[in-house]
């Protein structure tokens, strides 16, 4: 009797597989009276929290940039309040109110899944110290307001 070759493939996982992205979800924050807003070094203003992906969040802008920021530049980072972590891709975008062919100010997306620590843990915060020029993202207030769109995704 001949033995037979099986082709019989057995697969082994190591963790969970990764699930498809969700769509990304779009949240206008509205930073009003932006230009009376403190501008001294290392002191934000903080947005309402809301919610996305069964989480919380909260917008931080330093509007005289933060410890690290350059002369001039505005800081702005994207927090988790939740008491979990998640990862999440993210970015920020300043469009201009009127003019469509002023380039709109944005955070490349990373294109790869971040955490977000939990609240009260370190790295529960990203963003980017050197968002834009303060001079320049005057030009961009619609009626005083600064609108930053904060773009988000997950997986499902």
């Amino acid at each position: 009797m001949q033995a037979s070759a099986s082709n019989v493939v057995e697969e082994i996982h190591v963790g969970s597989p990764r699930g498809p992205l969700t769509d990304w979800v779009i949240k206008k924050v509205h930073f009003h009276e932006f230009e009376g807003l403190t501008t001294n070094r290392d002191e934000e203003v903080k947005s309402p929290e809301f919610s996305c992906f069964g989480h919380r969040w909260r917008v931080e802008v330093f509007p005289g940039g933060d410890n690290v920021s350059k002369q001039g530049n505005v800081a702005v980072f994207l927090f988790n309040l939740s008491p979990e972590s998640i990862q999440a891709e993210f970015k920020f975008i300043l469009k201009h109110p009127t003019d469509q062919t002023k380039r709109p100010f944005r955070t490349k997306s990373i294109d790869e899944m971040v955490t977000f620590g939990a609240r009260g843990k370190e790295e529960n915060g990203k963003g980017y110290p050197d968002f834009a020029e303060r001079e320049t993202m005057l030009t961009y207030l619609n009626n005083g307001t600064l609108t930053l769109e904060i773009h988000l995704r997950s997986r499902k």
